[in-house]
Order: C-alpha cells, then structure tokens, then sequence
C-alpha cells in the first residue's frame, strides 16, 4: 500500500524562503530546487526552475567574485614583496 505524496506549498512566503536560500546559500538551494521540480504541478515545476536558476547564478556569481578577490590579495602581496626586494632587505 503506497501513500500519496503530500503537494508541497507553493504560498509567496515559501517561495520567498526558496528563492533567498537559492540566492544567499548557494548550494543548500539546489535541495528544495529539485524537490520542486519532481512535483507533477506546473506551478511547483515553475518554482523549482526559478531556484535552479538563482542556484547557480550565485555559484557562478560567487565564484567570480572570490577568484577575484584572491587575485587582488595576491597581488597586493606581489606588491609588498617586489617594494622590499627593491629597498634591498
């Protein structure tokens, strides 16, 4: 004997919940974005797609940005290191 699947929410306030999880905790979002899409609603499809899409827009927005700051750390120290070889220590 097989249960049916209790339909997930699909209120604003849940898919406010998803879509920030999806933005501000990259990969935690991925959870709730594939629960929604195995869902047989379209709205829930919808709503699984959407945090799909913000996954991996802040993966990808994320790691720019933190491959960006390592090599600006990283040449900043280049910097400091080149100044003291040419004072001569």
């Amino acid at each position: 004997m097989t249960e049916e699947a209790k339909p997930l929410s699909t209120t604003f306030s849940k898919q406010l919940s998803i879509y920030l999880i999806s933005l501000f905790l990259p990969p935690l979002g991925l959870w709730p974005a594939v629960k929604y899409l195995r869902q047989q609603d379209e709205k829930s499809k919808k709503i699984g797609l959407i945090a799909l899409v913000l996954t991996i827009i802040s993966i990808v927005a994320t790691s720019w940005l933190t491959i960006g700051l390592v090599n600006s750390v990283n040449q900043r120290i280049n910097d400091q290191l080149n100044l003291y070889q040419d004072i001569g220590y």
